[in-house]
């Protein structure tokens, strides 16, 4: 059974994606979210967490961010409220946050989330005795190692399949540095409206944004497999994570609709290359205009990966 893993960035955007088709949604607070699309309140997370239950769906709190020393303090606490609200799992990076949920009164069943770093069976299987449940596969795997990983992992593995990829995290304020170095004001670096470009190469745009985890940079073209869906059912990459960071609101929602309406034509065996091809028109309408879209490192070779 193929599951939509969708991020959320509101109550009622939660709402809506439920409706859209997602059985799992990732909300986020803003001490352990790491690139959420928006911060939910303590409060909204346990509505959402009612209504999704309601549905026989799920929701997940993302606490993928790196911990320093003066989040980590923070971390039993958080856990706590987390149980409380009954949240279904964790999304978790950070070693010390899982060194935290080995004492029972602290363990939430959590996606293990480390970013680039998740790229074998061995470390998916490795993190399963210390309590994981899935993991969320790197983006620069290509399918010709990710159809070698499924078959030997002993959790389920979390694709993406659309949305905004991460290429470079720093915990320095780099876009302040930028500013105070130009001597310009500083402006507001959370909307996420800034963008990179390479020297000479006018079509290069990296998006880049500021937070209190520090300075993150995203790929020239965001991801978007459905035109590949079948490969991942195929070999039974069966959870299939939706981020949607840069395809605010209402956009996000249809574009859920539509994987989801992919989805159900492959378990039914009724997807052609056609339909997809459709369909993929349709996520083309919703997706932002200045932003573009592309197979990311799916369809590369082994070798040009290494």
């Amino acid at each position: 059974m193929i599951e939509l893993i969708a991020t959320t960035e509101s109550l009622k955007q939660g709402k809506l994606l439920l409706e859209a088709g997602a059985d799992q949604l990732i909300v986020g607070e803003e001490v352990f979210g790491l690139r959420v699309p928006g911060y939910l309140s303590d409060d909204e997370i346990g509505e959402l967490v009612a209504i999704a239950h309601q549905m026989g769906k799920q929701v997940i709190v993302a606490a993928n961010a790196i911990l320093h020393n003066d989040k980590i303090e923070q971390a039993r606490p958080f856990l706590k409220r987390m149980k409380a609200l009954k949240v279904d799992k964790l999304m978790v990076g950070d070693t010390g946050l899982i060194q935290i949920m080995k004492d029972p009164d602290y363990y939430i069943p959590y996606i293990y989330d480390a970013s680039v770093l998740v790229t074998s069976h061995g470390q998916i299987n490795f993190w399963k005795k210390y309590g994981a449940v899935a993991a969320l596969i790197a983006r620069e795997v290509p399918y010709v190692e990710l159809e070698l990983l499924v078959p030997k992992a002993e959790l389920p593995v979390v694709t993406q399949v659309y949305g905004a990829q991460c290429i470079h995290q720093s915990r320095r304020e780099l876009l302040n540095n930028y500013f105070n170095y130009i001597e310009k004001d500083a402006l507001n670096f959370e909307d996420r409206h800034l963008f990179l470009s390479e020297p000479g190469k006018d079509d290069t745009h990296y998006a880049i944004y500021q937070d209190s985890h520090g300075t993150h940079v995203f790929a020239n073209k965001d991801l978007n497999l459905m035109v590949q869906l079948p490969m991942l059912a195929d070999i039974h990459a069966d959870n299939w994570y939706l981020d949607g960071l840069y395809t605010p609101g209402q956009a996000f929602v249809e574009v859920v609709t539509v994987f989801h309406q992919a989805r159900t034509l492959i378990e039914n065996n009724e997807a052609t290359p056609e339909l997809l091809a459709q369909l993929n028109e349709q996520i083309i309408t919703h997706h932002p205009e200045n932003r573009e879209t592309d197979t990311g490192f799916f369809l590369y070779s082994a070798d040009k990966v290494r």
